[in-house]
């Protein structure tokens, strides 16, 4: 039966990336993925080192006075994302109206949607971004409004019958208009939504119940999978959730209290749901590793430190994860499994949650072991968790790459 299922999801699969749409936009997302892996990298050394909460300084007790330099680097860091989501529409229009009008038999030159859709991402750094805090970034939107832009000028194309200038006022104006529209969509995404925390949100009652956080866990890997940013609030260690606050004071007042919030975002989702990133992705690193291909090897070697603390960006653009329907379904299979394992064991009273706070940075592998009351019961979980993500990983990842040798 899973079999014949994993069959028919991989041959769905083969069937979607074939598509124009979909083959151009993945050749984009592969093309960008040196930049990615020095992105993550660069972002790594930030995270880890240069943060004045991060996890090397509070092990080493080293202060590093430089706010200045730090704000700088991180300025830096963020805009690189965003010069690597431009590059990628930029790309992936190049290559898509190329195909496209040259099966419409039009030839056209391409340099102006190009340089119009790669300015279009680029201002979407500018309206999104804050010196407080990075923003979050939605690859759908620029995506979306990017195809929308190709299609407007595809159809320009048609009704000239390609009689235009590449360059002249008919062309200019259409590149005119389109930034003004997409510029104004930009500018009006609401602050809450650009940041991505929700923080009032995750502390409603619903996900302080095993349900609730397993829902949650089951469509997370979705909404990474579409292009949406994933809530900070899950993606970081967030300890100000009111189940957390409330936990913590009651540690405080007797060790070993009852905690009136033992299930929450933080003791079961960031703890389980979230190793190596969204989808706990950190199984699927581990599998690359032991595959024949050597692209998808290196893919596992480059993304296995990144993936250790929580970064599947390489993985993201590599193989790609990103609208790839082989790779959603065990994303949430594991992500799920983790949750609920996580969740059955607290509700048992073998496992105490996590309550105290960690330097930002600290591996979610190591998350429940170092901010949990029961940390050698914890470890060992997180090894089950992380054993059963691999089993799971394991059939879709070799589907995965005997797709890749039939290509």
């Amino acid at each position: 039966m899973f079999s014949k299922c994993l069959t028919k999801l991989a041959k769905f699969d083969k069937r979607f990336t074939e598509n124009l749409l979909i083959r151009t936009l993945f050749d984009a997302f592969k093309k960008v993925v040196p930049l990615v892996i020095i992105n993550v990298y660069l972002r790594l050394a930030v995270k880890l080192i240069f943060d004045p909460s991060a996890i090397v300084p509070a092990i080493f007790r080293i202060h590093f006075r430089m706010p200045i330099f730090f704000q700088s680097i991180l300025a830096l860091v963020s805009a690189f994302d965003y010069l690597i989501l431009a590059l990628v529409a930029a790309l992936w229009t190049k290559s898509y109206l190329e195909a496209k009008l040259d099966d419409l038999g039009f030839t056209k030159d391409e340099l102006l949607p190009v340089l119009v859709n790669f300015a279009l991402a680029l201002f979407y750094g500018f309206s999104t971004y804050s010196n407080n805090s990075q923003g979050a970034m939605y690859l759908i939107f620029v995506l979306l409004l990017t195809y929308l832009s190709n299609l407007t000028y595809i159809y320009l194309t048609k009704w000239t019958k390609g009689k235009l200038d590449d360059f002249g006022f008919a062309y200019l104006f259409w590149g005119a208009a389109i930034m003004a529209v997409v510029s104004w969509i930009y500018s009006s995404i609401p602050s809450q939504v650009s940041q991505g925390s929700y923080n009032g949100f995750f502390s409603m009652g619903f996900f302080s119940h095993w349900f609730g956080l397993a829902i949650t866990a089951f469509l997370t890997p979705v909404v990474f999978v579409l292009g949406f940013a994933i809530p900070t609030d899950l993606t970081t260690t967030a300890t100000d959730l009111t189940q957390v606050n409330a936990n913590l004071n009651e540690v405080y007042q007797s060790v070993m209290a009852t905690l009136p919030y033992p299930q929450n975002p933080y003791s079961v989702l960031t703890t389980s749901a979230m190793i190596g990133g969204a989808g706990s992705t950190l199984a699927l690193t581990v599998c690359l590793l032991f595959l024949k291909r050597r692209r998808l090897r290196r893919l596992g070697l480059w993304s296995l430190v990144p993936g250790v603390f929580d970064s599947n960006r390489i993985l993201a653009y590599g193989l790609p994860l990103f609208f790839r329907p082989l790779m959603v379904v065990p994303m949430m299979l594991a992500s799920t499994y983790g949750a609920l394992m996580t969740s059955f064991f607290i509700k048992l009273h073998v496992l105490r949650p996590t309550v105290f706070t960690v330097p930002n940075g600290t591996p979610r592998l190591l998350l429940s072991f170092l901010a949990s009351q029961t940390p050698y019961d914890a470890l060992l979980i997180t090894f089950l968790i992380m054993v059963g993500s691999i089993l799971i990983f394991w059939p879709f990842i070799k589907a995965l790459e005997k797709e890749e040798e039939h290509a």
